[in-house]
């Protein structure tokens, strides 16, 4: 839930390593299958391999990606030589960084690629489209998904200013939903500003106990509110951009006050079993299907746990903390936009730039956007590129080793061949 990053990423940033944090909590919210679901199965790619005989082991036997063969090498590209060169870009990064994750590219219609390389789930199985991630920050996208969903029943405005539900948030009193969404509101960012959110303690060790705290999930909210109430903002509302993950925590906070249900009971209804999402949850600790690995050092410093999974379930809601699969976040995509989950209209907004931020999305480029994510272990992006030839291709991509330095390199250069190739 660290600041996005942007997915063309320079030569320079390639080769570099960055730290990150976490948290670890139980919860009582658990997932159930879907009972509908919102996507197109892909028929088409089972019919480019029908001249094949394969054994029916090899297919993919039920949910919406029925049909979809993985290979031998735990890969599944569709054979239509219209997809020739993207095959071969994702073919070759991946088996030039030795990638340790999930990775598929889709359209509405079909699939164009799925890989699922060098890792293996905790049965010890190799990692296929439904082996699960966190998504880290990806899970904004759903956030803003749901206080549009709110707007459209008439529950909310994105007028609304937060001493409407925060009384006591003096400092913030004429912030507004839509600067919160934007991350134009000047907040605090707890997560990536540690002392600018705790501004009562006297010493960067105090305000870092307090950070490890956090991430370990021993803040309760109204210990969180309380700290908030104090820090000043940064600048005034919609003057600046500065991305903030206590803006997306507070609107979760929202969804619940208006909803009346807990964030993860209100996702689950609204959005995962809307779209299909069998094998997704929110607000719970520790149950991702992949396997993080090379976290030693962050285990010391006290935010992952002894497995490597971030703790951090109540206190990241709205922020982050949705754990999913390649298969169910492109579930979400193609449902977000068909107007499925809320309007035109209300996506509209939604992409309504604002210092290249909209509700939840980045603008990326001239033709893509999306969101980013990454906590300890995990690095995850999921991004929509408008094409002319395909239409919508929707490029997923995850890891669970992103705290071993050459995994995140490789990471970073499949994101930036997957930009080069459909930017």
């Amino acid at each position: 839930m660290r600041r996005p990053v942007i997915l063309l990423l320079t030569a320079a940033m390639l080769l570099s390593v960055t730290s990150c944090t976490a948290g670890n909590t139980s919860n009582t919210e658990g997932t159930s299958a879907a009972t509908e679901t919102t996507t197109t199965e892909t028929e088409a790619t089972t019919a480019s391999e029908s001249s094949e005989t394969e054994d029916e082991a090899s297919y993919v036997s039920s949910g919406y990606l029925e049909g979809l063969r993985i290979g031998d090498n735990n890969t599944f590209s569709n054979k239509d030589s219209k997809y020739g060169s993207i095959v071969k870009s994702i073919d070759d990064v991946l088996t030039l960084t030795k990638f340790e994750g999930s990775i598929m590219l889709a359209t509405d219609d079909e699939i164009i690629y799925y890989g699922g390389t060098n890792a293996k789930t905790v049965d010890g199985d190799p990692v296929d489209p439904f082996t699960t991630y966190n998504i880290a920050s990806c899970s904004k996208t759903f956030t803003a998904c749901c206080i549009f969903q709110l707007i459209e029943q008439g529950k909310l405005s994105l007028d609304d200013t937060l001493d409407k539900y925060f009384p006591k948030y003096k400092a913030a009193k004429d912030v507004t939903i839509y600067d919160m969404l934007h991350n134009v509101s000047g907040i605090p960012d707890w997560m990536n500003e540690p002392d600018k959110f705790w501004v009562n303690l006297d010493s960067k060790e105090e305000y870092m106990q307090e950070w490890i705290k956090a991430q370990q999930d021993k803040y309760t909210d109204e210990e969180f509110l309380d700290v908030l109430y104090d820090a000043p903002l940064m600048f005034e509302p919609k003057s600046q951009y500065s991305y903030s993950n206590t803006n997306f925590r507070l609107l979760a906070m929202i969804v619940e006050q208006i909803s009346g249900m807990r964030f993860c009971d209100y996702l689950k209804e609204n959005v995962f079993d809307k779209c299909g999402m069998e094998h997704s949850s929110s607000m719970k600790a520790a149950d991702e299907t992949s396997v993080p690995r090379s976290f030693d050092a962050i285990y010391k410093q006290g935010v992952v746990n002894s497995d490597g999974y971030y703790m951090e379930a109540n206190s990241g809601r709205g922020e982050g903390g949705v754990h999913s699969c390649m298969a169910d976040v492109l579930a979400f995509d193609k449902a977000l936009f068909s107007g499925k989950l809320i309007s035109y209209e209300s996506l509209a907004k939604m992409m309504d730039w604002k210092f290249d931020y909209g509700c939840g999305l980045m603008n990326m480029g001239d033709n893509y956007y999306g969101h980013t994510g990454q906590v300890p272990c995990y690095r995850t992006f999921n991004v929509i590129f408008e094409t002319k030839e395909y239409g919508k291709i929707y490029a997923i991509c995850s890891t669970a080793a992103a705290a071993d330095p050459i995994q995140q390199r490789a990471y970073n250069t499949i994101t930036f061949v997957v930009g080069n190739t459909l930017g």
